[in-house]
């Protein structure tokens, strides 16, 4: 046995080296994964103040550095097709008074990192989506016995990553009154077609 051990000892020490680089190697993804998966911007759209048209929506920069809102729409669908309307301005705040300062009458501008703002009560969101007009008669998500349903987009820019991307969290409604999300996470649109098709919207909402 020592003997051939003494006889391949190249050949082993090569497979030895090889072997300690696939670890290394192993690691070294791991290692990668974790930091692209710190450094991924993350936004989060919460209902908050109970499961109705009373609730509120909370924007929450869960991302490792701050990020710059955009704009926020919202899009009302219903059976007739899509209402589109921007909700950065607010009308009024969590106490129901009109907003006084540009920082408490906004949504627009940086927004830290594990810091929040509150973007408005969904019944208020629905109310102002109704005054618009119907952009689109397809595309609708309302289908069945769905009166209709409420999406709420966030557009921000992340730190030194390129172009736009978006958060959005779709509610949908029964006849009780109650409203809740109809996904257990938001959607994050991050990806390069993603980020195509937010830069479309933002440019659209500029050209308004």
């Amino acid at each position: 046995m020592m003997e051939w051990i003494s006889n391949h000892s190249s050949f082993l020490q090569f497979m030895t080296s090889l072997a300690t680089l696939a670890v290394w190697i192993f690691y070294a993804q791991l290692l990668l994964a974790g930091y692209l998966r710190q450094r991924r911007p993350k936004v989060v759209i919460n209902q908050v103040m109970g499961l109705s048209t009373h609730g509120r929506c909370l924007v929450s920069n869960m991302s490792a550095e701050g990020v710059h809102i955009e704009t926020v729409q919202v899009w009302l669908h219903d059976k007739d097709g899509v209402r589109r309307c921007t909700v950065s301005d607010l009308e009024t705040d969590a106490s129901g008074n009109t907003p006084t300062s540009l920082s408490e009458g906004t949504l627009q501008g940086p927004l830290p990192s594990n810091a929040h703002v509150d973007a408005g009560e969904i019944g208020s969101l629905v109310a102002r989506a109704r005054k618009s007009e119907i952009e689109e008669d397809r595309n609708t998500l309302c289908n069945g016995d769905d009166d209709y349903k409420l999406e709420l987009l966030v557009l921000y820019i992340y730190s030194s990553s390129p172009g736009i991307m978006g958060a959005m969290r779709t509610f949908i409604f029964d006849d009780d009154g109650l409203a809740r999300p109809a996904h257990v996470e938001t959607q994050q649109l991050r990806g390069y077609r993603d980020r195509k098709k937010m830069a479309r919207i933002y440019r659209n909402y500029l050209d308004r």
